[in-house]
């Protein structure tokens, strides 16, 4: 079948590897508030979900907005606080409702005061302060969509002639991520949550994870250009998957990371330690995206699909319920499976009676306006409407 000039490939292993990196952070943060036996073994190194997420962002976006007529500067930036929003606010009223006020957030003098923590959060800002007490003030989860906020605001530039550009972009975004970090290596590597350190300045800092983002969107143009149209049989296409998830588990499970417990870390070892499975996770995206090995027929099933909708709310609500249990004082008893249950049904029940209802609410309301596409067109297998192209996050 050939494409209609602007329709969109759907890539549905992507959606499901979206539930696979909500649920690395999920069995990171359970070993902070559960006791089961099984998290002993629970690398660290699954703090690398998140760059996992970036990576996936930005291969999407760009994916995306390749293969139909950019909408306009502005119609974007609506359709991405359409689609953070609404789980994000209903994310906060949980968390204020639900769990006992010395567990909502840090609350110090002056700029650290709860009420300026919470700005920063309604406005998605606690990112561009260097220190952890806005980073994970509130519900800790959303400095990620912060962070990922900034990133929408250069990608309408970043996309401009992205297959002739993406390794200048990626190289300069890498670049900035060293300079910052040149910047923050001789402030101190321990500290008060209401001072600056080395890691609350380059955690969350978007001008050092846009390069996870950047990776992302060059290696869209890689599988566009070199992977997409590979004429390989099911038994290659499963081997490569099978490789480079043995990379993977490899890589993370022996915990390979430079900063460990004890060891005072540097800048350029904070930056390894959070994103330096980047260039795996961006070679799992490129095999597995257009479904045709094993792994990736696999990941296209229906269950996981809806899974991979609902990760965003996993995502967000996953850490507030896990303080609801301590706050319940149900946290010492609840099982895993009562736990993923009870996050399952909540998440899901987000999805489809905030996130979508009101996305759709918003964009209906939001019509587009005359649409100029700012680099050539790619065709696709299925078609969308503008108000379902806004899935892009975890």
């Amino acid at each position: 079948m050939n494409p209609s000039h602007g329709d969109v490939a759907d890539l549905k292993p992507l959606t499901s590897l979206r539930f696979v990196a909500a649920m690395m952070i999920v069995v990171l943060h359970s070993k902070l508030y559960f006791s089961w036996p099984w998290l002993q073994h629970a690398p660290g190194s699954l703090v690398q979900g998140v760059s996992f997420f970036f990576v996936l962002s930005g291969f999407i976006l760009s994916h995306v907005y390749t293969s139909k007529p950019f909408p306009g500067y502005g119609r974007f930036m609506f359709a991405r606080f359409a689609r953070l929003w609404p789980v994000h606010i209903f994310a906060l009223l949980m968390l204020v409702t639900f769990v006992r006020p010395d567990s909502i957030t840090f609350d110090g003098p002056g700029m650290f005061s709860k009420w300026y923590l919470l700005a920063s959060n309604l406005t998605l800002t606690q990112s561009l302060f260097p220190f952890t007490a806005y980073t994970f003030s509130y519900n800790s989860a959303s400095w990620s969509i912060s962070a990922e906020a900034f990133f929408y605001l250069a990608f309408p530039l970043l996309l401009i002639n992205i297959k002739r550009t993406w390794h200048w972009k990626m190289a300069g975004s890498a670049l900035v991520a060293v300079v910052i970090a040149a910047i923050y290596h001789r402030f101190p590597s321990n500290g008060d949550m209401d001072q600056i350190t080395i890691a609350s300045a380059l955690y969350a800092n978007p001008l050092v994870r846009g390069f996870e983002f950047c990776l992302g969107m060059s290696t869209w143009v890689l599988w566009d250009r070199y992977i997409k149209r590979s004429q390989l049989s099911l038994a290659a296409w499963t081997a490569a998957e099978g490789a480079i998830l043995l990379i993977i588990t490899a890589w993370l499970s022996i915990s390979i990371w430079p900063v460990r417990n004890g060891i005072p870390p540097s800048a350029l070892q904070v930056i390894f330690h959070e994103n330096g499975s980047s260039w795996a996770f961006a070679i799992l995206i490129a095999v597995a995206a257009s479904g045709r090995g094993l792994f990736g027929k696999a990941l296209s099933a229906k269950p996981l699909a809806f899974l991979g909708h609902v990760s965003f709310s996993i995502y967000m609500l996953h850490q507030i319920l896990m303080k609801m249990f301590v706050t319940w004082n149900q946290a010492q008893t609840v099982s895993t499976v009562a736990f993923l249950a009870a996050l399952i049904f909540i998440a899901s029940a987000s999805y489809l009676m905030i996130e979508k209802p009101v996305q759709r609410l918003l964009m209906k309301r939001h019509r587009p306006a005359t649409s100029q596409s700012i680099i050539p067109q790619a065709g696709g297998a299925k078609v969308h409407t503008p108000s379902e192209l806004v899935a892009d996050q975890p």
